[in-house]
């Protein structure tokens, strides 16, 4: 047995190896390299209001890209709450903060009966969840104001109880405003069926044949 052909073969298969993960290190890298260039791109573009046929207004912003680590040290994280949630999960697909302010401009409130007087009175209230400024007179109530400020946290992602437990599909939503309640959530996603030339078995397989081929 030539025991020189042998280790060229083996120095070809490894030759051959080396180069597949250098190939591979070098698409991750600029792969890695456009999402970053997108999610600048996208914290520079900001929010974009569009309407739907029935006149409703649609926000729109483009998603940003982390990995794991990128987003233990992303700035969303430095906020305490969004932490606080984000550790009850197991693995995060999505993390969504959205910050409202709902107003109203006038909403009159008539008495069936006036008042026998004649009086007005204007004043505000100024709270930390809601501003109200109004008119009061013989005749009724003007809300002149009404703003109610609150900010929306959604994440989702996978729940388990201990760390061999059964994986669970969940998303929490919590708000900032108390007097903000949620009533009802659907969250779907999505899932494509793996194609069977994009399967990890058959990539496998055609590496290896193609190191047996090298080495014949």
């Amino acid at each position: 047995m030539d025991t020189t052909i042998d280790k060229k073969r083996i120095i070809i298969m490894v030759l051959f190896i080396i180069c597949i993960l250098l190939i591979s290190q070098l698409f991750s890298k600029c792969e890695s390299q456009k999402v970053q260039l997108a999610n600048i791109d996208a914290l520079n573009k900001g929010l974009t209001v569009y309407e739907l046929k029935n006149g409703q207004l649609v926000t729109s912003v483009e998603n940003l890209v982390y990995t794991k680590e990128q987003l233990k040290k992303s700035l969303i994280m430095k906020d305490k709450k969004v932490k606080e949630l984000a550790d009850k999960f197991s693995n995060i697909k999505s993390i969504t903060k959205i910050v409202t302010n709902t107003k109203f401009d006038t909403i009159k409130l008539v008495y069936q009966d006036s008042v026998p007087c004649n009086f007005e009175r204007i004043d505000s209230v100024l709270k930390e969840w809601y501003h109200i400024a109004y008119k009061s007179n013989q005749k009724g109530v003007t809300i002149t104001e009404l703003s109610i400020p609150d900010s929306v946290i959604v994440i989702s992602g996978e729940k388990r109880k201990w760390f061999w437990g059964k994986r669970t599909s969940v998303t929490d939503i919590t708000h900032s405003n108390p007097f903000v309640e949620t009533e009802h959530i659907q969250h779907i996603e999505v899932k494509e069926p793996i194609k069977w030339y994009d399967s990890t078995i058959l990539k496998i397989a055609i590496g290896f044949i193609g190191g047996i081929l090298l080495i014949k």
